[in-house]
This record gives C-alpha cells, structure tokens and sequence, in this order.
C-alpha cells in the first residue's frame, strides 16, 4: 500500500492541500464551502487567491447562504478550488451536493475534502460495544449527522460527478497521542491501536481526499 499521510488536524491537511494544488488551480477563487466563522480565511488570502465562504447558516457578514440541494447562488464565482471541511456528513443528498459543488468549480478545479471516518478503531469499538458508531449515535442526529461516509462510497460519488482521486489522507489523529487516564481506557486503548495495526485505515477520526474535475 501506498504510503498515508498523517494531520493531527483538519486545518493542516488543507493548509497543506492548498499550498501543494494552488498553482495548479485554473483560477484564482478559492470557495470555503461550510466556512462557519471563516477560520481557512486567512490561509487562503495568503496565497493571494479570492476567499468565497459559503455555508447553510450565515455565521459572519462575508457568508453566502447555499443549501447544496441547490446550484450555487446566482452572483457566486466560479471555482479554482473547493475547501469542504466536515460537511458531507451532514448533507440529506451526499450525491446532488457534490453534483452541485462539480458544477460550481471549473474544469480542472480541486476538491479539498475532509469527513469522519466510519472505519476508524474509534468507531469500531462504539460498533461493538453499542452497536452504533461513535460519531454517528441518535444523539449526532442534532449536528444532522445523517450520511455515513464510508470512504468507497464517497470515492464512487466523486468519480460519479466527474472528479479523479488525486490522494488520500488520515486526519485528525491527535487522539493517537493521549495517556490514558484509568485501566479501562488502558485496554480500550490497546484495542485501538491493534485494529489500527491490522488495517491502516483505521487510524484517523477524520480522512481526506483531494480530487480533480476532469469533466
């Protein structure tokens, strides 16, 4: 297997997906879709690129509302890129949202993506031992934590509108460093980390993939 990179957080996989596909982009306009209070704001205007936040709520003044059910709004520009940080787990239609955000950026356009990782030993263990996921219980349903992001399935949603998979990442991996604090987080623990000895995979609270329009 090919080697994956490691972010202990979501900021550094996309400060880092930035900085490496910004100089391909094929324009300036860098959308933040699910921009909340606009923290990716400064990053992308140090790379002299035009920050277009978007998200459901309106958090700060510069925000443009888009239900991704929908087109994006008349008036928005046209993408080089997209950062979509924690969001597609909280979309009702996963697939018309990427449909629309395909249709929103221009041909050769990259997709910077993170989601939570429904195959992380975290949520295996909450699998096991409460027969739900550990991000994804009845009580995430007020975050609207409604789609499963089983990491095929997004890949197959994202080749379905048009977009290559350019890399993988595991994110949000601080987890991995605390000391346990009792004997049963000991155990739990160890658990952890031998089903991520066993599959890779499932290191992570979060995952990342870039991919680019080809259509």
């Amino acid at each position: 297997m090919q080697k994956i990179e490691l972010y202990k957080n979501r900021a550094l996989f996309a400060n880092a997906m930035l900085d490496k596909y910004f100089a391909g982009a094929p324009n300036m306009v860098i959308s933040d879709i699910g921009a909340g209070f606009g923290h990716m704001k400064a990053k992308i205007e140090s790379l002299h690129a035009t920050w277009q936040p978007f998200d459901y709520i309106k958090k700060i003044d510069q925000t443009i509302i888009w239900n991704l059910n929908e087109e994006a709004p008349n008036g928005a520009k046209n993408a080089g890129m997209v950062v979509f940080l924690e969001v597609l787990e909280h979309l009702d239609n996963p697939l018309l949202g990427l449909q629309n955000i395909s249709k929103h950026l221009d041909k050769n356009g990259v997709i910077i993506l993170t989601t939570p990782n429904p195959q992380s030993s975290k949520n295996i263990v909450s699998l096991f031992l409460r027969g739900s996921l550990y991000a994804f219980q009845e009580k995430h349903l007020a975050e609207n934590h409604v789609f499963t992001p089983w990491k095929h399935i997004v890949e197959h949603y994202l080749k379905m509108c048009g977009f290559a998979i350019l890399e993988y990442a595991i994110v949000d991996t601080a987890y991995i460093y605390q000391k346990p604090t009792s004997f049963k987080d000991w155990v739990k623990q160890k658990i952890e980390r031998y089903i991520e000895h066993r599959n890779p995979l499932a290191k992570g609270m979060s995952y990342g993939i870039v991919a680019k329009k080809k259509l």
